[in-house]
């Protein structure tokens, strides 16, 4: 978060490598939010990345009292939808936390 990119060129450029290196090699990112910023989505999912992974953490009802105020239920759900928009091949996975507490 404290860079511009929130990271996204990072993921992108390590993505890149690992490809140019095994281009047979699956790859999986789990990245944050990027605060919803649809650009720096991008960055990542056009990286050449088998599988976007991002964690809701929780159900709607409870990410208020559990995730970070910048971080909302339906930003995560618009994130996992616009990489399915960007790339419909690319896999993307979720995951919720149990047990809180």
């Amino acid at each position: 978060d404290d860079l511009e990119d929130q990271g996204s060129l990072h993921f992108r450029q390590v993505v890149k490598r690992l490809k140019e290196v095994n281009p047979d090699l699956l790859v999986e990112a789990l990245t944050p939010d990027f605060q919803g910023d649809k650009e720096l989505i991008e960055n990542v999912v056009t990286s050449g990345l088998d599988v976007y992974a991002h964690n809701i953490e929780t159900v709607e009802r409870l990410t208020p009292r559990v995730r970070d105020r910048r971080a909302g239920y339906q930003q995560s759900l618009d994130l996992l939808s616009h990489v399915k928009s960007l790339k419909s091949g690319c896999l993307t996975k979720t995951s919720i936390m149990l047990g809180l507490g």
